[in-house]
């Protein structure tokens, strides 16, 4: 879901670039955009904050208004370990399923990749 560009824009930890990839994939399903979604209360945009050393992706939240303006209305912070702590706008429900996808997706790539067979090495005594 995220192209080598956004990649290459912006780096955070795999967990929370997993969340943020099924954030992307909840705003396609509602605007057919990667960044604006439809809230409870309105309609949304996030747009993504500085870098982080330690692996945390943060941004803010503004509220589209119907003339298409927007305004400023909040944040977001996914921590490293891919727990949304705060996203303006989006719902807990919305939250609960973005971290549990991008968990189980986490352990299909990465702890599969990890986890192999082990193998106990008969030695001749």
């Amino acid at each position: 879901m995220v192209t080598k560009k956004e990649k290459d824009m912006y780096k955070c930890s795999a967990k929370a670039s997993l969340v943020l990839d099924q954030v992307r994939s909840r705003c396609q399903e509602d605007t057919q955009t990667n960044n604006k979604w439809r809230g409870r209360s309105g309609n949304y945009m996030y747009i993504m904050g500085r870098e982080n050393a330690d692996g945390k992706a943060t941004g803010v939240v503004h509220k589209i208004a119907e003339d298409g303006s927007h305004k400023l209305c909040g944040s977001f912070k996914i921590m490293s370990d891919g727990i949304i702590t705060r996203f303006t706008g989006l719902s807990k429900a919305d939250w609960n399923n973005a971290m549990r996808n991008a968990e189980a997706e986490y352990k299909d790539k990465y702890e599969a990749e990890t986890t192999e067979p082990a193998t106990e090495q008969k030695v001749a005594v």
